[in-house]
């Protein structure tokens, strides 16, 4: 159906006789709801809530989605707002019906409808999306009937521009009632947006934090909350823009974790020790391109606070690592991820779950950054261990590990050590045993 036809079927549709009760700028406005064809209305592409899947989609088919014009994208969106597992098949996304899904298919078939769509008169939807991806499905499924209207209200008839809808959106999808979370970069995504509608200046920390305070309603009214969902945007950008991927948000599907953690490590550093802070982000970029949890992140910050020196040869080792693989003429990119069940909606939430992988960098020495890590970690705790005794035994059990009788590991690495470093390594271990065997005497 095109444009005219909707519009005419929106603009003949008959009252139900009840309102709607929407805050609408700062007031209660009692709206009248409409008994509306499901014929009539169409999935809004711009729906913030599915944004990064949009984007990583629109880019692996290569072209824009149009679900207004075309089927096969209509269905592809509906995978996208009901599905799970999403992949490509031919032209068209595809899915796994998951229980969110299914819960809210059996609530409507149980409850009906508890609260009217918003909608545009053109019949775009604005409040309503998944409602309407689930009745389709349901309609080619079990056919129309019971399924042919809904109830609605148009936005329209309110006399309000785009900004002031965005900010209903945000109030009535961001708050911690609506029934399916965003995902958590769709979440930063929409915070971002409504940052952006307030000006805010991201680098500015006064700005970030009075945009906090004007946000909070729509994040647990809670400044402070607001305050890291705000850093971790502001240095998940500037990570895009490192690698040459800005605006790239699908790419970064799953590392939400990681960025919050980074957020709040560099407010503190551009806070406390301004002049370390360049120093500071390569290295945190470092180690969320070398794959490192969000719970190593923070021992970074403890590693920075507790050994300069240490953490200054961490520096120096990750830019020589760096600067050997950008000589290479391939560059370095960030390959598309894999798909993952990104709903963590706190930063401290640990439900069991393992941490996504970190984001694929193309011709970035993860290994190796990986290993500079985990080695400063390593002589960080050691040093942090007041019983020497104990130390010296965990060493001696890690070498049992490797020169076990049987299970010889040390003799047939050293043979293929191409690069010198394990026998570097093993040299610098013998110097410390002789210099101390005296002592043993």
């Amino acid at each position: 159906m095109d444009v005219s036809g909707r519009k005419e079927l929106i603009s003949t549709a008959t009252r139900t006789g009840t309102n709607a009760r929407l805050w609408v700028q700062g007031e209660w406005k009692n709206i009248p709801v409409l008994r509306v064809q499901v014929s009539a209305l169409v999935l809004n592409i711009d729906n913030r809530r599915f944004s990064a899947e949009r984007q990583l989609f629109e880019q692996q088919l290569g072209h824009s989605l149009d679900p207004e014009n075309s089927e096969e994208d209509a269905l592809s969106v509906e995978a996208i707002l009901l599905d799970s597992d999403l992949a490509l098949d031919g032209g068209r996304v595809v899915g796994k019906e998951g229980k969110d899904y299914m819960a809210l298919r059996q609530d409507w078939q149980r409850r009906k409808q508890e609260t009217p769509f918003w909608i545009r008169s053109d019949g775009t939807v604005r409040n309503g999306n998944r409602r309407l991806a689930m009745l389709r499905r349901l309609q080619r499924e079990e056919g129309s009937e019971g399924y042919e209207y809904v109830e609605a209200v148009v936005l329209d008839d309110l006399g309000i521009n785009e900004l002031a809808i965005f900010e209903m959106e945000q109030r009535e999808q961001l708050t911690e009632d609506y029934k399916v979370r965003y995902t958590d970069i769709n979440l930063l995504l929409a915070i971002k947006a409504a940052a952006e509608d307030k000006d805010i200046d991201w680098y500015d920390p006064e700005s970030i934090a009075n945009v906090a305070g004007e946000l909070q309603h729509v994040m647990r009214n809670n400044p402070g909350y607001a305050i890291v969902q705000l850093y971790a945007i502001k240095y998940m950008d500037a990570y895009l823009e490192d690698l040459r991927e800005a605006g790239r948000y699908d790419k970064l599907i799953g590392q939400i974790e990681r960025f919050r953690d980074v957020g709040r490590i560099m407010r503190t550093v551009e806070s406390d020790d301004p002049d370390r802070a360049p120093a500071m982000l390569d290295v945190l970029f470092g180690a969320v391109s070398s794959g490192l949890t969000h719970l190593e992140i923070r021992r970074i910050r403890r590693l920075f606070n507790d050994d300069r020196d240490e953490f200054d040869r961490v520096i120096e080792s990750i830019r020589n690592a760096e600067e050997q693989s950008e000589k290479s003429p391939e560059g370095q990119g960030l390959r598309e991820p894999e798909l993952v069940n990104d709903e963590s909606e706190d930063p401290d939430e640990t439900d069991g779950t393992p941490e996504p992988p970190g984001p694929v960098v193309t011709n970035y020495p993860k290994d190796e950054v990986k290993g500079i890590f985990d080695d400063a970690f390593d002589r960080h705790e050691s040093a942090q261990v007041k019983d020497v005794l104990k130390v010296v035994k965990e060493i001696n059990n890690r070498l049992d590990a490797l020169i076990n009788a049987g299970t010889d590991r040390l003799g047939p690495a050293l043979a293929v050590d191409e690069t010198s470093a394990l026998r570097d390594a093993v040299d610098a271990m013998s110097a410390w045993f002789e210099e101390y065997k005296a002592s043993l005497k």
